[in-house]
């Protein structure tokens, strides 16, 4: 027969004449625990219990982290913030409330940030188009630039129309044909005026539309 140790799990043969003898208490040849033979008695050697596999599994496993796992983490991270700029980058330069750190990050850094430009911020105050004596056209406008930015000149369409509501002519004209300051900004919550001498069209002007491009 066979008894087991509740401690250290060892077995050990035993005979019924020792029992007798020891009333059943033995000691363990291994850990030398006293414990009762008589609860874990057997006639057959008593079979060793199996770790559950999942359990052995989750036991050896380990994580490694190796000087070359914070490279690679590093490399991406920068590949990361490569790619926003790349593709994100001049929209991030217009949003209203990323532009005001972004241009404290280019002072400290002396970078160039591009020029903020926003034409639903320009609010047309006041339009015109006149013939003059000498027989031409002006074309007269005041606007306001209601950003919290300073903007750039903007390019101006104009259309013209004749009698019966159809454009016969459109030309697109940009602050360099317009200003001698076409290269300056018009600052924040400022009002400009643009005046353009336009030449008589062939066609008889029954009206005109323009915007701002």
């Amino acid at each position: 027969m066979h008894t087991q140790c509740p401690e250290c799990k060892a077995q050990r043969p035993i005979s019924i004449k020792e029992l007798r003898i020891s009333g059943g208490m033995v000691t363990c040849d291994e850990c030398s625990s006293l414990f009762d033979a008589l609860e874990l008695l057997s006639e057959e050697k008593i079979p060793h219990e199996k770790k559950n596999e999942t359990s052995l599994a989750i036991e050896k496993e380990t994580k490694i982290y190796t000087p070359h796992w914070g490279f690679a983490s590093t490399f991406c991270l920068i590949l990361f913030i490569f790619q926003i700029v790349i593709f994100e980058g001049y929209n991030l330069t217009q949003n209203t409330t990323l532009r005001p750190w972004l241009e404290k990050a280019c002072l400290f850094f002396e970078c160039q940030l591009p020029r903020y430009k926003n034409l639903d911020e320009f609010t047309i105050v006041h339009g015109a188009f006149e013939l003059t004596e000498n027989g031409h056209y002006v074309f007269k406008t005041t606007f306001t630039n209601h950003s919290a930015f300073a903007q750039n000149h903007p390019s101006i369409k104009l259309t013209l129309i004749d009698f019966i509501g159809q454009p016969f002519a459109i030309r697109v004209f940009h602050p360099k044909e317009y200003s001698k300051q076409a290269l300056s900004l018009i600052p924040a919550n400022t009002t400009a005026e643009i005046t353009m001498n336009i030449a008589t069209p062939s066609n008889k002007i029954g009206g005109y539309r323009f915007e701002f491009i």
